[in-house]
Parts: C-alpha cells; structure tokens; sequence
C-alpha cells in the first residue's frame, strides 16, 4: 500500500469516527437545559440544582432526600401565597428532587462541571467555540497534510546529505583530498590533473566523518582555508573504521567532469548519481489531497468496444442457411 493509499484511509477513518461521534442533544438533556435555563432566571445565575437544596454534588440520596424535605417545605405555595410564581418555583423543586434521584443525575453533573449550552434560537449551543463536524474534519486534513510534507522534506535533506556525502567521498578517493580547492589556490606544486574516469570502491554513505562543502559565501568572500580543508578530507578518507561498525561498499566510476555512476549489484549496470538540488524538493502540490485529485482526474476513460466486421459476421450465418437448403432438398427426395 503506497503513502496516498494510507493517508487516504486514515482521512476515512477519522471521518466515520468522527461522524459516529456527533450526535443531537436527546430529550432528557433538552429538559435539564430548560430546567436549568428556569432556575437561573428565577434564583439567580450560578444557581444549580444542588445549590437550592445546600447541598454539594457529591452529596448522597439520603441527603438529597433529607434537603428536599425541608425544602419542600419553606417553598410550598401555601406559604408563599404573596409569590406569584410559588407554584412554578414548587414544580421545579419537584422536577430538580426526580433527576437528582435517577440516572439523569449523572448527565446534570457533566454539564454542571463542562457548562451548560445556551438557547440560540433554533437549538442549544455552547457559547464558547465549540468546533462543527466540518471544520474538526478540516483541521484534520489540515495537520495530515502539515505532517506529511513534513516527514517528505526530513527525508528529503536525509537523502540529500547522503548523496552530498556519497559523491565527496568518491571525488576525493578518485582525486585526492584537495578535489575541490580551486587551482589558483593550489601553492607550491602543479595542480595534478584529473583522469578521464577512476574506479573506486566507497561506503555506500560516504566516509563518516566527510566534512560538508564550504558555503558559496565563504568562497567568494575568500574566507576558506583550502589547505586546511583538504586536510579535513583527508582524515575523514584515513579513518580507521570501528569494528562494531559494518560498512557496505560499492564501486563507483568517477568522470573528468565531476559525474559519477555507481555500479548495481543485481544487474550489474552503472546508475548515474545526480545530486539532488533544492528545486527538487517536496512541495505541497505533492500531499494526499492533491495526489488524489490528480489520480482520479488522470483515470482512464472506458475502453472503446472493438469493431465488429460485419463480413465476417454474416459469413457463417449464409453458410448455414445454405446447408440446412442442402438438408431439406436431401430429406424431399428421399
């Protein structure tokens, strides 16, 4: 299964979970809003159904018991009869005291520690940003995206540091360890010259310790010591590889002009190394979404149904016609 197939799965499955997940409010959270919503307006905001009755969330049946009772009894209408809404604040009290008692209890206490939605006209929502389907199935694709090109480019600058590696490794076996110092900047000696191709055998990742290639700045500003430089290489070239340490190495020609081809073991052919260059990198036109858009925008159409030669069609048809003539004329004499 290739890299688009996976995050094309996974986007799938984080869209059914996710639906399975997003369900409306059931008729027994509608009645603890409206319930609730009540009891605000009537003794204040902040009040909940524990606070009436004095008591804590973690209170006990007994207790619950024990303070509507007593509750009950100071809200009763009948001595409150200068309230006008004494009924109201008494059926509430009921309605509170029946929740509290059955399982509802347990889906009043998760509202009362998360928040109560608020009515918006049309239906209850929260009144704190609480994301849709939609923009959670966004953000999703989103962050696949993000993390995809950002694993593409981490192994891009791997690969990239590898090949760099490689190909200064075998430049400077082929051409000693001041391959790349400039000939103006050669002292003392004639700069050796360079041959037509070299065959040389390297680690496949080049030597450890290769020091990376001086920055174009550097060299145009002058700043590089060449002769330490090749210095450098030349320890990476000579260091002694640890015996823990298992190396695989590969045969590489090294060309005049600086290309290079290592050698495939199973076919035995030469395959050209090319560095890779910055324009080279992943971008995001390479992410799942726009892969598959691709994909299906390039599937091929249906396949024309072959020609049918209609000569060849009819011929075996007259045959049989004339042969059942032959038959007939056979059976009449007969």
């Amino acid at each position: 299964m290739n890299v688009h197939r996976v995050w094309a799965v996974l986007a799938v499955l984080c869209v059914c979970l996710l639906g399975a997940a997003a369900v409306n409010w059931d008729k027994n959270d509608i009645e603890i809003f409206e319930l609730q919503q009540a009891l605000e307006q009537s003794e204040g905001p902040g009040a909940s159904f524990y606070s009436i009755l004095g008591l804590r969330p973690s209170a006990s049946q007994s207790e619950i018991r024990k303070a509507y009772r007593e509750k009950s009894l100071e809200w009763h209408p009948d001595k409150n009869p200068d309230m006008p809404d004494a009924y109201k604040r008494f059926e509430r009290l009921g309605l509170i005291h029946k929740i509290l008692r059955d399982e509802r209890r347990d889906r009043y206490n998760h509202f009362l520690s998360n928040g109560f939605p608020k009515w918006r006209g049309t239906g209850y929502y929260y009144s704190r940003f609480r994301p849709g389907l939609l923009m959670v199935l966004i953000f999703l694709v989103v962050l696949s995206v993000a993390v995809e090109h950002l694993v593409r480019v981490y192994n891009f600058r791997v690969n990239q540091k590898r090949i760099e590696n490689l190909r200064r490794s075998a430049l400077a076996l082929a051409w000693g360890a001041w391959f790349q110092t400039p000939k103006e900047a050669i002292k003392g000696t004639k700069p050796k010259s360079v041959p037509a191709q070299k065959k040389v055998r390297v680690p496949l990742h080049g030597f450890t310790d290769m020091p990376p290639a001086p920055s174009a700045t550097a060299i145009a500003t002058g700043q590089v010591d060449w002769d330490a430089e090749g210095q450098k290489v030349r320890q990476a070239v000579t260091a002694p590889v640890a015996a823990t340490e298992s190396m695989r190495i590969v045969d590489m020609m090294v060309f005049s002009d600086g290309s290079m081809a290592v050698i495939d073991d199973e076919s035995g052919e030469w395959l050209t190394i090319e560095p890779l260059s910055d324009a080279d990198a992943p971008t995001l036109s390479d992410a799942w979404p726009a892969a598959l858009v691709r994909r299906f925008m390039s599937s091929p159409a249906a396949e024309p149904a072959p020609a049918v030669d209609t000569a060849d069609a009819t011929e075996p048809t007259t045959t049989s016609a004339k042969t059942s003539k032959t038959s007939a004329k056979r059976r009449k004499h007969a």
